[in-house]
C-alpha cells in the first residue's frame, strides 16, 4: 500500500471531546469519535453534544454501556453491540458503521458479532500498526497519546499477539516511549513507505496529564504534512470493503 492515510479515534464520549472538537476543527483534521451510551468509570456527554460532534466529525459505536466485551457471553455481547449501535442512530439520525472494542477486550467470536450487528469494521487496541488488516473487525492503530513505558508497549504486544506491533515498536518507533516522539516516528515511516499513522487518544486522559498544549502541537505538525490524506476510521472501513478480494 503505497497510499498516505491520517487518521485520529478519539473513545470515551467524555465532556471534554468538547475540547478535542475544538482543536480538531482549528487544524482540520478528520476524527471519529467512539461514544457509548453510558460509562460506568467516567461521565458521557449527552445527546445534544453528540449530535454537535456528529455534524462535523464521524460518530460511531463503542457498546451501550461500555462493557469489556470479554467479560460476557456471545448474546449479552451482540446485545450491547447491537443495542449501542441503534441507540447512536437514534441519537444522530443517521447511519453507524464504526465499531470500537471497550478497553480492547474481546473473545475469539467477537469480531462475528460485530459484523453481524451491522457495521463495517472494528478498532481494537493492537498499537504500533500502519498496516492494511487482513480483516477490518481487527483493526489496529499506531499511537496511543499516553507514554507507556517500553516493558508496558511490549508485554501488550506479546499478550495480544501483536507481533507485527513489537516488531515495529524495536523497528522505525524506536523504543519511543513519549508519545509525541512516537508519532513523529510513525509519521515520518508512512510518509517515506506508505501506510495508516492513526493516532488514538481519551480527551479525559488529555486532561488528566496536562496533554492539550502538546496534542495542538502534534495535530499543527500532522494537518501540514504533504500526501497524507486525512480520513475516518469510517472511510478507511468503506475503502476495505471496497478493495478486498471478491
Amino acid at each position: 500500500m503505497n497510499e498516505r492515510y491520517l487518521t485520529i479515534s478519539v473513545d470515551d464520549g467524555h465532556p471534554d471531546d468538547l475540547k478535542a472538537v475544538e482543536l480538531l476543527g482549528k487544524h482540520g483534521l478528520k476524527a471519529t469519535f467512539y461514544i457509548p451510551a453510558k460509562n460506568p468509570e467516567r461521565e458521557v456527554i449527552d445527546a445534544a453534544r453528540i449530535r454537535e460532534i456528529a455534524h462535523g466529525f464521524e460518530v460511531a459505536g463503542h457498546t451501550l454501556n461500555h462493557v469489556p466485551l470479554n467479560q460476557l457471553k456471545d448474546a449479552a455481547a451482540f446485545a450491547e453491540i447491537s443495542d449501542g449501535k441503534k441507540w447512536l442512530e437514534d441519537v444522530i439520525g443517521g447511519e453507524v458503521v464504526s465499531f470500537c472494542y471497550p478497553r480492547g477486550k474481546f473473545r475469539s467470536s467477537t469480531a462475528a458479532l460485530v459484523k453481524k450487528a451491522g457495521f463495517l469494521g472494528a478498532r481494537n487496541s493492537m498499537y504500533n500498526r500502519c498496516d492494511w488488516p487482513s480483516d477490518p473487525f481487527h483493526w489496529g492503530l499506531s499511537t496511543h497519546a499516553y507514554s507507556h513505558p517500553v516493558h508496558v508497549q511490549l508485554r501488550h504486544a506479546l499478550f495480544e499477539g501483536n507481533l507485527k506491533g513489537a516488531a515495529n515498536y524495536l523497528g522505525f518507533c524506536g523504543v519511543e516511549r513519549d508519545w509525541e516522539c512516537h508519532f513523529m516516528r510513525v509519521l515520518e515511516h508512512v510518509g517515506l513507505h506508505g501506510g495508516i499513522a492513526h493516532l488514538f487518544f481519551h480527551s479525559w486522559e488529555i486532561t488528566e496529564r496536562g496533554d492539550w498544549k502538546k496534542l495542538d502541537r502534534v495535530l499543527a505538525h500532522a494537518a501540514v504534512l504533504p500526501c497524507f490524506e486525512r480520513v475516518t476510521n469510517g472511510e478507511l472501513f468503506r475503502m476495505w470493503a471496497d478493495r478486498r478480494p471478491r
